[in-house]
Order: structure tokens, then C-alpha cells, then sequence
């Protein structure tokens, strides 16, 4: 796991990542800790690194942990954070960005290990995702985020919820680390998730997400209409089940517990 510190007080933050590093030792749990002083320099490392958890202070200098923590949600960051703080007015706003506690200073060793042992249990449980490197940055896509994946310029283009991603890599490659459950090659070079498809005609298909306003139109060779056709058909006969199985063992209907 990599786990972020950020707080501003310095012997607050150094107390704080020595809890964490203790708990992985007495754990027996891989875990890195990084710590930072303000939001920026935590944003700046995000070129480099994906955190599965956060530990945030809200009172610091420059953007305060409740914007940063609103910031991340919008990007669809779905890091477990957790707000150490001695501010006890926002919880509120601790609920609206899914915070997995909001724990008033001061803290105990206890309440800290509580919360790790969540946050561990939780990322078992996580959807399927995938990690690129474009580059320049390094991004984490939850697999129901990709829209659409095709060969471009000898590269590949990610077209995803979180935007437009082109890497150095093949299909072949990428199509490892997918699950075929949902991905489906409807053209030469191009695989599209099938959960997003809304509708398929002889030589095009259509994605879209309600929740984000995308669609698109994608064509379809005819030699693959049969096989994507049946596979639409048969993921939407699954999908219920799906759906209720995933409700039972991933919701957590009190998330500030």
C-alpha cells in the first residue's frame, strides 16, 4: 500500500507516520509513507505516485483538506481518505467527499490501526483497475471508467471517464490486464466495454455514461457483429445478479464509522 501523510504540523505528521509504519510492521503489511506540508506538494507528487489511502489535516496553509479532498473526488480520485484534524465543524463535508473516517486531535494509536485495517479490507474489495503510464504521469482507471481502447498512431488511446490517455503500448498487452467479462474487440484495433454500450446496429454501436454525459458512436466490423452482439445480450442477462452481489459486498452504507 502507499499511504499519504498530509499535515503541517511536523511532529504531528512524524507521529502520524510512524503509527502507519508500525501498523504494517506488526501487520506484517507492505506499506509506504510519504508526508507533506500542504496541498500542493501532495497534488505535485500525483505526477508520480497513486496513494491508496490519504490521512488529511484540514486547517493548513494555502488550499485546506476539505477543498483538497473535494479536489480529488472531482478528478474521480477514489483514494480511502481519512481527515485527522482539530476541527470538528466539517464532518459534514466529510460524508459528502466519502471519507472513510474523520477522526477529531487528539488521536490514539487504536483508532489509527482501526482505520488501516478498514482501508485494507476495503482495497481487497476494490473494482477492477488498471494503471498506464503516458509519460508524463502515471494514472490508476477503474476498468468500468475505459469507454474505449483503440490503436492510434501506433500507440494506444484510452478513452476513459477521467479523459484521454495515449500510451506506448499494444492491444495484446493491454488486453492482459483486462477483464474479458466486460471488453470486447467490435472492430480492427478497437475494444470497447461492453457495460456502456446502449445499442448495436449491423456496422456501428453506440457508448455512452449517464453519469458523465459521454457518448459515442464506434463501428462495428460485420464479421464481429454476431459475436459483440452476444455478448451484449449476455452481459445484460448477467448484470442483475451482478449488481446485487456487488451491493451486498461492497457498499458501505456508513462510511464515517
Amino acid at each position: 500500500m502507499k499511504i499519504a501523510v498530509c499535515e503541517d504540523q511536523e511532529e504531528e505528521a512524524a507521529w502520524l507516520c510512524s503509527t502507519i509504519q508500525k501498523w504494517a510492521a506488526d501487520n506484517k503489511k507492505l506499506a509506504e509513507v510519504f508526508s507533506f506540508s500542504d496541498a500542493s506538494s501532495f497534488m505535485f507528487s500525483l505526477d508520480d505516485n497513486i496513494y491508496d489511502a490519504l490521512f488529511l489535516d484540514i486547517k493548513m496553509p494555502g488550499e485546506d483538506g476539505v477543498a483538497l479532498a473535494k479536489r480529488l473526488r472531482r478528478m474521480k480520485d477514489d483514494v480511502f481518505i481519512v481527515f485527522v484534524t482539530g476541527e470538528k465543524e466539517y464532518i459534514m463535508e466529510g460524508y459528502e467527499v466519502g471519507a472513510v473516517n474523520y477522526l477529531v486531535k487528539p488521536v490514539d494509536t487504536r483508532k489509527i490501526y482501526l482505520c488501516l485495517d478498514r482501508i485494507y479490507e476495503k482495497a481487497d474489495l476494490q473494482e477492477p483497475f488498471i494503471i498506464i503510464d503516458t509519460g508524463e504521469k502515471t494514472v490508476k482507471l477503474l476498468q468500468k471508467e475505459i469507454y474505449k481502447i483503440e490503436v492510434f498512431s501506433h500507440r494506444l488511446k484510452y478513452t476513459t471517464a477521467k479523459g484521454e490517455f495515449e500510451v506506448y503500448s499494444s492491444l495484446k498487452e493491454a488486453q492482459k490486464e483486462l477483464d474479458d467479462n466486460y471488453f470486447t474487440t467490435c472492430h480492427r484495433g478497437v475494444l470497447v466495454n461492453i457495460m456502456h454500450i446502449v445499442s448495436i446496429g449491423k456496422n456501428s454501436l453506440v457508448i455512452a455514461d449517464d453519469k458523465t454525459g459521454f457518448q459515442m458512436e464506434v463501428p462495428v466490423s460485420r464479421r464481429l457483429y454476431n459475436k459483440v452482439n452476444d455478448e451484449f445480450i449476455q452481459f445484460y442477462k448477467q448484470n442483475r445478479a451482478e449488481k446485487n452481489f456487488m451491493q451486498r459486498g461492497e457498499i458501505d452504507e456508513n462510511p464515517m464509522a
